[in-house]
């Protein structure tokens, strides 16, 4: 695995070299491209100056920060790189709160694993034995790939899992959102047994990316001249007992007796 940060895990005046590795193997995505409708020639978005009325090359790109319209503050790769920033540079633990504590599926962005380099082998498994003891997760913050991240630190099998999370001002308040309606028990009844009855161990490896295959199949079917079937979606049903128990049906050879009227 190829690391992509390499710095210092800080807590207290606790200092332990580590890297920063993904945590998952990204499959590449079936994208679809832009074609101009008229010559199906694909459409290429190169870089633009208007005041110089030519397309650029990578190396004449820079970057600013805009004040203002049309006002910007030239920054070289070495001035955003020596930025008075601890992050850049290293992970300090802020604080430690217990993973019960820890916020909702909303505030996570990206997963990563952290691991110690040689010389920092013994404090990191210090310190990830006494968080697995302890319960705990560290609240720390990091800088990569152009910004800083709040993030949580947690034991995680023998490493560390670093996950980057949203700032407290990007997350989004839902109240307007909740339903306020009523459901009769029977209906509930039926629910509970669908759910029980769909109820099983984990299988993630069972589950495809059936939208990429069915992109595939269409592609390959024009590129072979076949004719394009389109199915039609069966429309949801409009009687919730109804299809509720026409899904128990289907999920139980013999379901419980239990009646939609």
């Amino acid at each position: 695995m190829r690391s992509q940060w390499k710095g210092q895990l800080g807590f207290g005046l606790v200092s332990i070299p580590v890297k920063l590795y993904g945590s998952v193997s990204k499959k590449s995505e079936t994208a679809l491209v832009q074609l101009h409708g008229e010559c199906n020639s694909r459409i290429k978005m190169p870089k633009y100056c208007p005041e110089c009325q030519r397309f650029l090359e990578a190396e004449e790109i820079s970057k600013a920060y805009e004040v203002g319209k049309d006002q910007y503050v030239p920054l070289t790769e070495d001035e955003l790189a020596m930025l008075p920033l601890p992050s850049i540079q290293s992970i300090s633990i802020e604080h430690f709160i217990s993973m019960n504590d820890l916020p909702d599926e909303r505030w996570y962005k990206d997963a990563y694993f952290l691991a110690p380099e040689k010389a920092g082998e013994k404090a990191f498994a210090l310190f990830l034995r006494v968080m697995q003891e302890q319960g705990v997760a560290g609240i720390a913050k990091i800088a990569i790939r152009g910004r800083e991240h709040l993030c949580a630190v947690t034991a995680f099998d023998g490493v560390l899992l670093l996950e980057t999370l949203y700032w407290a001002d990007e997350i989004r308040d839902y109240d307007e959102l909740k339903v306020n309606v009523q459901v009769s028990e029977k209906e509930l009844d039926m629910a509970k047994s669908l759910i029980k009855a769909m109820t099983g161990p984990p299988q993630f490896e069972s589950y495809t990316d059936d939208y990429k295959k069915a992109l595939l199949d269409l592609v390959n079917a024009k590129i072979e001249g076949k004719a394009i079937e389109v199915k039609p979606v069966k429309a949801t049903e409009a009687d919730l007992a109804g299809a509720l128990l026409a899904s128990l049906k289907a999920v139980k050879p013999e379901p419980e007796a239990i009646s939609a009227n």
